[in-house]
């Protein structure tokens, strides 16, 4: 096994200038993304093998591809788990294929193509969460709960639907706290008609309402069953919500 590899911080700038500038957009849809190996540096962890062929790239397969990542990087330590060069590495060598059959970069015109590769082979402006390889390992590590009979009940549950995933838990205050992962996703599994119709919307309310609730309590220092008995003393307003309307009401 070959140690892990990553970018040199001036190797990650200039590739992130390249796609600023356009020059190199042409290069995310071919078969391979050709890196100069004189701009990486090692740390002590193994670089998988195979990996790429776990992976399923279309949108039904994230939760799929989400669980061979996790397994791959197991044992990644947080402050590796949190670093661009590291993820940046990750999409331009070993899964490159796959984060461009997932992402498709030659999608919409030339600042589209910008904004979906700097999202998703970078960490762009949208956080580290829209980074093909990021979101799927941290969307298990933030879910997987080893006291349940089936370890990835809930990380099912935060994979079922895309939308809730990314545009509601994915980018809100709660998603870096497993204890609010793990308290409002099994509040969910215990009420599974949540996941009817308005899945998403019930989810942008659960969000909004911790979000809020985090400008007067300290969300990070709170348990799960905290999150859990919150969510189920609400639960009445969250099932009443099914349209956007709905949501556009509650608020």
């Amino acid at each position: 096994m070959k140690l892990q590899s990553i970018f040199k911080e001036s190797y990650l700038r200039t590739l992130k200038g390249n796609v600023a500038s356009g020059a190199s957009l042409a290069l995310y849809s071919r078969d391979k993304f050709e890196i100069d190996n004189t701009q990486l540096r090692e740390i002590t962890i193994y670089e998988p093998e195979d990996l790429s062929s776990k992976l399923n790239p279309s949108k039904e397969g994230d939760f799929e591809s989400a669980v061979a990542i996790y397994e791959a990087y197991k044992g990644l330590p947080p402050v590796v788990a949190t670093m661009e060069r590291f993820w940046a590495y990750v999409t331009h060598t070993i899964l490159f294929e796959y984060t461009r059959d997932r992402w498709e970069p030659n999608s919409g015109d030339a600042e589209k193509k910008k904004s979906n590769i700097m999202d998703h082979w970078f960490v762009g402006e949208n956080g580290i969460l829209r980074n093909a390889a990021a979101t799927l390992w941290w969307g298990i590590h933030l879910t997987i709960d080893e006291d349940r009979s089936d370890k990835y009940e809930l990380s099912r549950i935060l994979f079922k639907n895309n939308s809730f995933r990314v545009r509601t838990v994915g980018v809100s205050r709660l998603i870096r706290h497993r204890e609010a992962m793990i308290g409002i996703l099994g509040f969910i599994a215990e009420n599974p008609e949540i996941q009817n119709e308005g899945f998403e919307n019930r989810g942008n309310f659960i969000s909004a309402y911790f979000n809020r609730l985090g400008g007067v309590k300290q969300l990070s220092a709170l348990d799960r069953e905290f999150f859990h008995d919150t969510c189920n003393r609400i639960k009445e307003k969250v099932l009443s919500i099914r349209t956007r309307d709905d949501l556009k009401k509650a608020y």
